[in-house]
C-alpha cells in the first residue's frame, strides 16, 4: 500500500454476526470507508449513534479487527500484523485516551504516566525527565504523587492524556474523553489536546459533541457505516466551525446526547 498519510484508512468494512462474511447472517457496522490522516493533524469522528463511529476507532486502535480493507499507520499494514507484533505496536505507536480515564488505582499520576516507558525498560532517569516535562507541560505537575481517587475528573483525563503522550505514539486515539466531564474540566482537556497538537502529535478522536468537535482541524462524518462527508475548520475561528458542525449533525441525523 502507498504511504499517503500518517493514517491511510482504505476500503474498511466491518461486519459481525455468526458469518461475518456472508451478508444475510450479519450485521454491516463499516462499509468501504477510506480516509487520510496526514501527521500534524487532530482529526474528529462525528455520526449518529451507531454509525459505527467506535468500531472505526477500535479498528484502527487494532483492539477489532475488520472484516475487509487495509490500515496503516506510518506505511505499517497493521491488518497483516500478528498478535505479538500487534502487541508491540500499539505499545510502541498508539496512544490512548478513553472515556474513562482508566488510570491504575494502586498507582500515583508519576508511576500511571511512566508506566509505559517501564514497560519498554526505559533508564528511570529519562523516565523521570520525561514525565516530568509532559506534566509540565500539560499543567499537572502539581499532581504526580497523588493517587487516581484524590484527583478530579479531569486531572485524570489529563493524567491520562499525558500517559499517551509521554511515549512519543504515531497517533493518539481518543474515544468520547469529555463524554464524563462537566464542561469546565472538557474545556481544560481540549485545551490540553489542542497543545499537544501544537506541541507536534497527531490525534484522532471520537465525539458526539460538537462543542468538543470544534476544537479539531476536520471532521470526518460517518452515517450507516459510510462516510458521509468531511468539514475543515481552516481559519475559521472555534465559534464558527462550531454552527457549521451543529449544521452538519443536525442534517445527518447526529444524536448530541448520545454518546455511542
Amino acid at each position: 500500500m502507498a504511504h499517503q498519510g500518517l493514517l491511510e484508512v482504505r476500503n474498511l468494512s466491518k461486519r459481525y454476526g455468526s458469518n461475518a462474511r456472508r451478508e444475510e447472517s450479519s450485521t454491516q457496522a463499516l462499509d468501504d470507508v477510506s480516509f487520510l490522516v496526514e501527521a500534524g493533524e487532530f482529526v474528529g469522528i462525528m455520526g449518529p449513534s451507531g454509525s459505527g463511529k467506535s468500531t472505526l476507532l477500535n479498528c484502527i486502535a487494532t483492539i477489532d479487527s475488520p472484516t475487509s480493507g487495509n490500515i496503516a499507520i506510518d506505511g505499517q499494514d497493521v491488518t497483516k500484523l500478528g498478535s505479538r507484533e500487534l502487541s508491540a505496536f500499539r505499545r510502541d505507536r498508539l496512544g490512548f485516551v478513553f472515556q474513562d480515564s482508566n488510570l491504575l488505582d494502586t498507582l500515583t499520576a508519576f508511576e500511571n504516566i511512566a508506566l509505559s516507558l517501564t514497560i519498554k525498560k526505559v533508564a528511570a532517569s529519562e523516565i523521570d525527565l520525561r514525565v516530568r516535562a509532559v506534566a509540565e507541560k500539560l499543567s499537572i505537575s502539581d499532581t504526580l504523587n497523588k493517587y487516581p481517587y484524590q484527583l478530579s475528573g479531569g486531572q485524570k483525563q489529563r493524567v491520562a492524556a499525558a500517559r499517551a503522550t509521554v511515549g512519543h505514539p504515531s497517533l493518539i486515539l481518543a474515544d468520547e474523553p469529555t463524554g464524563a466531564l462537566d464542561s469546565k474540566s472538557a474545556a481544560q482537556l481540549l485545551d490540553t489536546f489542542e497543545l499537544l497538537n501544537e506541541l507536534g502529535a497527531t490525534l484522532l478522536m471520537v465525539t458526539h459533541d460538537p462543542v468538543t468537535a470544534s476544537y479539531c482541524g476536520r471532521i470526518v462524518f460517518i452515517k450507516d457505516g459510510k462516510l458521509w462527508g468531511q468539514l475543515k475548520r481552516g481559519h475559521k475561528d472555534r465559534k464558527d466551525f462550531f454552527g457549521e458542525i451543529v449544521a452538519i449533525t443536525s442534517k445527518i441525523g447526529g444524536d448530541q446526547s448520545d454518546a455511542c
